[in-house]
């Protein structure tokens, strides 16, 4: 069977021109990691190639049709693990240099199923975040994504009585705004007999994850949303 030479990665529109026929102010390329004779991605970010969807196509022996949308699939992977990435560092993050004891709560408190398998919480949480901060410092589709705690943004999360998220919603910069949404969020919560939290996170959905997991360390993840 004939293995090809290169792996798509994904799609971007940091990289406009194509890198095989020099074609300029293309909306998008296709990004291509070179593979070994083995079929094994062969390089790093550095080595990554940036084709127009004609010139991926004809390096590959694919259709067009096929390039767009293997490359619209492997660009939701990435997506979904860069999701995931600011989901463990929004969770961890803010207890990575906590007591051995509050980073447990964290972890074992999201992970019940390892609490007694010997699985130490300081070493994985060190582990996943090294994972994830990677994952967002990978420029192969590209710039680099924010992944530090100072990148942080804040989100105020409205609970219900039975205390599950009826809404989450980002914290306006202006101090005007501000006030505006902590009032009309108290009168929303106030007519569901629900709660209010400030919580920070990389991005909303971490920020759902952050408020469930609030409560574990709130000290740690009051700091970390300056509150």
């Amino acid at each position: 069977m004939r293995i090809p030479k290169w792996k798509i990665l994904g799609v971007t529109d940091d990289f406009t021109e194509c890198g095989c026929c020099g074609r300029r102010g293309l909306k998008r390329t296709v990004a291509l990691m070179p593979l070994d004779a083995d079929g094994n991605e062969d390089g790093t970010a550095e080595d990554v190639a940036y084709y127009g969807t004609s010139c991926a196509a004809t390096a590959l022996s694919w259709t067009q049709g096929k390039v767009t949308d293997t490359a619209r699939a492997a660009q939701a992977e990435r997506d979904q693990r860069d999701a995931y990435a600011r989901r463990m560092i929004s969770l961890y993050a803010p207890v990575e240099f906590a007591p051995v004891r509050e980073k447990a709560r964290v972890f074992y408190g999201r992970n019940r199923s390892l609490r007694h398998t010997g699985v130490k919480a300081s070493e994985e949480v060190a582990k996943v975040l090294a994972e994830a901060r990677a994952t967002l410092a990978d420029t192969t589709t590209g710039p680099a994504r924010p992944s530090r705690i100072e990148d942080f943004l804040r989100y105020l999360v409205i609970f219900n009585r039975d205390q599950n998220i009826h809404r989450v919603l980002r914290v306006p910069d202006e101090e005007g705004k501000r006030q505006e949404q902590v009032i009309a969020a108290a009168r929303s919560a106030d007519q569901i007999r629900g709660s209010v939290l400030v919580v920070a996170a990389l991005d909303g959905g971490a920020a759902r994850d952050v408020a469930y997991t609030h409560d574990l360390a709130p000290e740690y993840f009051k700091q970390a949303a300056h509150v």
